[in-house]
């Protein structure tokens, strides 16, 4: 995931959790907005409860990992956030990639 296709702006997440819309999951909650822009914006969200610093750093370099690796459609006009619940485990790798994939997937098929 390149560096200016992420959303960064804490208004901007603010703006796209509050009138995005969501899709949620048992470890993630995916909310998203359509844009004008024709590539998509990605923003990931991980709370304290989540651990301590390093430890949402991992979780944030795991998100982006899977995302490098299996959403390969930036062309959608999107801004999305993904929202990383305390349930998530960074042991249980395979199976959040999974059901982020999964969640990924969903909002592929909505925007066609």
């Amino acid at each position: 995931m390149k560096r200016e296709n992420r959303v960064k702006k804490h208004s901007d997440f603010d703006r796209i959790i509050q009138k995005g819309v969501a899709v949620k999951g048992r470890r993630f909650s995916l909310y998203y907005e359509r844009t004008d822009v024709e590539e998509t914006h990605i923003g990931i969200a991980v709370g304290k409860r989540n651990g301590g610093a390093v430890a949402r750093v991992k979780t944030k370099r795991q998100i982006r990992a899977i995302i490098a690796e299996s959403w390969k459609d930036y062309g959608l006009p999107l801004n999305l956030v993904i929202v990383v619940r305390p349930s998530y485990d960074r042991s249980e790798f395979a199976a959040s990639k999974e059901e982020l994939i999964g969640l990924l997937e969903t909002i592929k098929e909505s925007q066609h």
